[in-house]
């Protein structure tokens, strides 16, 4: 029997699937920052999804009704296309693969777990935009540290009413099928074995309330990002497009870059430092003698920043050394 399991251990997710239900030897095994997998489906572009679901359920209707096995070839190979393009959708590619083989094994086709099957294919392109608006929804009124505050346990309790959600617009959490077992080496976990899309956006979810994880737009790139650390971190840590640093690290450099901008005793440097850099192309200071003068500015700078000297000092030293 085929199975899709997902857990969280500390800040970092896992996800595994095996289409042939052989336990310990997932066939796709995936490591994610903890909450990832639901952040980067929150800015998934589903409209470019839906052609290819419309496409991959009209084949497997003719599989089904035609025992047109090209089809289920086709169906299968855009599905895996799709479990490449995020790890919620290898879901799909694992359930319809085991029903594909089982098919060739058995020859039954056309059954009530098919049409079942066909008709979660075409619900899907309308599905999971909703999916994305009732995330968004809780994120606001939940876990959304600037907009709902520090508590997700009393924002989720104001929220809903048993599992039924207050707001319509909010998601609806269900049962999920949880197991409890090891996890790594001297640590067990909670962990799911998802039966749908659904069942990892619901356990997600209900994983930060319980873990009391909120979250916030990163200053730098606008994106989401779980609050696992400090809860007053401003900045995510994924890369900055075409770059080497992380979202914390710009922010950082920008936080001293304006620091340092503000900052009388900084500027006055900088301002000398830049006249006498530009005397080296002037010929009027060796490249040796403009280093040793800035290695002295620097020390008198630490004087001034421990009001050795004043300001108005430090000013003169810079320009009569």
């Amino acid at each position: 029997m085929w199975y899709a399991k997902m857990y969280f251990s500390e800040k970092r997710e896992f996800f595994q699937y095996d289409a042939a239900g052989m336990q310990g030897l997932p066939s796709v095994s995936r490591e994610l920052p903890f909450l990832e997998s639901l952040l980067s489906f929150l800015e998934m572009n589903c409209e470019e999804l839906t052609p290819t679901l419309r496409r991959i359920a009209e084949d497997w209707n003719r599989l089904i009704t035609e025992d047109d096995r090209q089809a289920g070839t086709n169906a299968m190979m855009e599905l895996g296309g799709l479990g490449s393009r995020h790890i919620y959708l290898q879901l799909l590619y694992t359930r319809w693969y085991d029903r594909m083989t089982r098919m060739g094994v058995f020859g039954d086709r056309g059954s009530e777990e098919d049409r079942q099957m066909l008709e979660e294919l075409r619900r899907l392109p309308e599905q999971l935009p909703l999916y994305q608006k009732q995330i968004r929804r809780f994120f606001e009124l939940v876990l959304d540290v600037d907009s709902a505050g520090r508590d997700p346990q009393q924002q989720a309790s104001q929220n809903y009413l048993y599992d039924a959600p207050k707001d319509p617009e909010l998601f609806a959490f269900h049962p999920i099928p949880l197991s409890f077992e090891p996890v790594e080496p001297g640590r067990c976990s909670p962990v799911l074995y998802s039966g749908s899309i659904k069942d990892m956006i619901d356990y997600s979810l209900r994983s930060c309330v319980e873990r009391d994880v909120t979250v916030r737009r990163c200053k730098n790139c606008g994106r989401w990002f779980p609050q696992t650390g400090r809860v007053s971190a401003e900045y995510c840590e994924r890369p900055v497009p075409r770059g080497q640093q992380t979202c914390r690290e710009a922010g950082a450099f920008r936080r001293w870059t304006k620091k340092q901008s503000d900052d009388p005793v900084f500027k006055a440097y900088r301002k000398e430092y830049k006249r006498r850099f530009a005397w080296i192309r002037a010929g009027r200071i060796s490249d040796t003698d403009f280093y040793a003068w800035s290695e002295q500015a620097r020390e008198m700078k630490k004087k001034c920043d421990r009001d050795i000297i004043t300001l108005e000092e430090y000013v003169d030293w810079l320009k009569h050394p």
